[in-house]
């Protein structure tokens, strides 16, 4: 009885040791995965518009900061982005008057400025479409976004944007060392218009 349990274990554990030695390589890529640190970085590119933008405003620029998170399967990250906009007007400065005599019969011009300014924070699911172990990768977002707003002079504000919207775009990276360059193009849906911003960026 005690040879027969003595083979058992010897059994039992040569099974297991087969699996440790073959088995685990998904296990262990995935579990490498979720163990993967978070990673933030910096952005900057150009803006466009659509919707009822377009026509009134024009291309811009943007900067801003992400941070990304590993979830549990190896293909999926939550990132959150932190973005300032200045968005330019297609047809220059606009010129109210307010008064008597003056600008064209005002005693006072107004002269509202060229830039809108758009403070965007988002929270977006980040599908890379090769395994992480691999140094490069097409990748898919997609996610929700909040917006604030500048003054109420400014082009953007005679619009009345939304201050909630949805959001999406791709994009492809590329790990050379430890370090990771991205270059990406997104939608930003503010209603009743969207703005596309066309990014480079960097993860640390």
């Amino acid at each position: 009885m005690t040879l027969l349990r003595s083979r058992w274990s010897t059994l039992c554990a040569a099974v297991v040791l087969v699996c440790l030695l073959v088995c685990p390589a998904p296990v262990r890529a995935q579990d490498a995965a979720s163990a993967l640190p978070m990673t933030w970085g910096i952005v900057a590119g150009g803006d466009g518009v659509t919707g009822a933008y377009r026509g009134q405003l024009a291309e811009g620029v943007v900067g801003g900061f992400v941070e990304q998170f590993p979830l549990a399967s190896r293909h999926f990250s939550l990132r959150a982005d932190l973005m300032y906009h200045w968005i330019g007007t297609g047809s220059g400065d606009r010129v109210t008057g307010t008064g008597g005599a003056g600008c064209g019969g005002y005693f006072i011009c107004t002269i509202s400025g060229s830039w809108s300014r758009i403070v965007s924070g988002s929270l977006s699911i980040v599908a890379r479409l090769n395994d992480p172990n691999t140094r490069w990768s097409p990748y898919l977002l997609g996610g929700v976004a909040g917006y604030l707003t500048g003054n109420s002079d400014e082009p953007l504000a005679q619009f009345r944007p939304n201050h909630l919207g949805f959001q999406g775009g791709v994009g492809f990276e590329v790990r050379p060392s430890k370090h990771t360059y991205f270059v990406e193009m997104r939608y930003m849906g503010v209603p009743p218009g969207g703005v596309v911003p066309v990014l480079v960026g960097m993860r640390f």
